[in-house]
């Protein structure tokens, strides 16, 4: 009976996905069709050896979140591992993640099971510290927009119709982050797992309702116990985010192009909105690419030159990726199983 009740919702899913996918691909059409690709094949080949500044900035980047990942765990978990070993989990992860679709569906799942087979977590230590890391990371994001949305307002080049937008659009993503973090300090999953288990059906899923509620204790108890730990997070997150303006900076300057450290956080907070806006689709493909379109020609710069920027972006992540999945083979040919903490 529950496999002919899985069948048609794993068909949904995929119909969802292909849907999704789809409209990725029309998007990235209308992008690539509103400038001219020969202009942008230049430029990418103009950028040359500072594409390897790119990649040094994003690396710096890399290490500021995982520091700040470091930081989500209780001090008794934190020295299950260092840093070293928690970069390497974390760039599996985050391949599987740019490459499954929805995002975190694939890659947090690999994290948590990598930090129970090497390091003895249990995979609710893993997922409580993963669902903090993600929360204190889009905090960090938030901090991030605030100078961003006063930078937009004074600005004299974009028009007021796409600072309404961008406002509103900063204004309900830092909200639902504010909601989604309200949601994990007071509890709240324990008390909707609780009229759950009161249910008819309450009994059948009894034990998954009761893993989430460990869970959801261990995240509600670090935020309670750990109330620094989780501030630290936040701020070397907000420092990766801070970093990355370099990344950009270094791009357009290879490019040809010295914008001003406003224009540099205007671009980069709206393109970080459109890309947390876009995350149902895969890669973000065609958002990114149609979404630095309109911001660079709303901030006065050639259509050329925000698909240009998307490219390197895009050649930045296939490269992680595959650092990414070419860590987690290395990983796979040398399995360590420790026994995993049960609390």
């Amino acid at each position: 009976m529950l496999g002919l009740l899985r069948q048609p919702a794993v068909t949904m899913s995929r119909s969802v996905k292909l849907i999704f996918l789809l409209l990725g691909i029309s998007l990235f059409g209308w992008a690539v069709s509103t400038v001219d690709l020969a202009v942008v094949g230049k430029l990418l080949l103009q950028l040359g050896t500072g594409f390897l500044l790119v990649l040094v900035i994003y690396s710096v980047v890399t290490w500021l979140d995982t520091i700040a990942w470091k930081k989500n765990f209780k001090p008794e978990e934190e020295t299950r591992f260092n840093l070293w070993q928690l970069w390497t989990i974390r760039q599996v992860g985050e391949a599987y993640n740019t490459i499954t679709p929805l995002g975190t569906l694939g890659g947090e799942p690999v994290k948590g099971q990598l930090l129970k087979e090497r390091h003895g977590l249990s995979l609710k230590q893993g997922m409580a510290s993963q669902v903090v890391a993600r929360t204190t990371f889009l905090l960090g994001l938030i901090l991030f927009f605030i100078p961003g949305a006063f930078l937009i307002v004074q600005s004299n080049i974009v028009s007021d119709n796409f600072k309404s937008a961008s406002l509103v659009g900063m204004a309900t993503f830092s909200t639902v982050i504010l909601l989604f973090l309200l949601f994990q300090v007071t509890g709240t999953l324990s008390v909707i797992t609780g009229w759950i288990a009161r249910l008819p059906l309450g009994n059948k899923i009894s034990v998954l309702m009761d893993k989430l509620e460990v869970v959801d204790h261990g995240i509600s108890s670090y935020y309670e116990q750990y109330t620094e730990r989780a501030i630290q997070s936040v701020l070397y997150a907000f420092a990766g985010w801070v970093v990355g303006l370099g990344e950009l900076y270094v791009t357009l300057y290879f490019l040809g192009f010295q914008p001003d450290f406003i224009d540099l956080w205007v671009i980069e907070a709206l393109a970080q909105l459109v890309r947390a806006g876009s995350f149902f689709i895969p890669l973000s493909l065609g958002a990114q690419e149609g979404g630095l379109i309109l911001i660079f020609t709303a901030m006065g710069m050639p259509a050329d030159l925000g698909l240009t920027v998307s490219f390197v972006r895009r050649i930045k992540e296939l490269l992680w990726v595959g650092l990414g999945l070419g860590i987690g083979s290395g990983l796979a040919f040398y399995p360590t199983q420790v026994q995993a903490d049960e609390s």
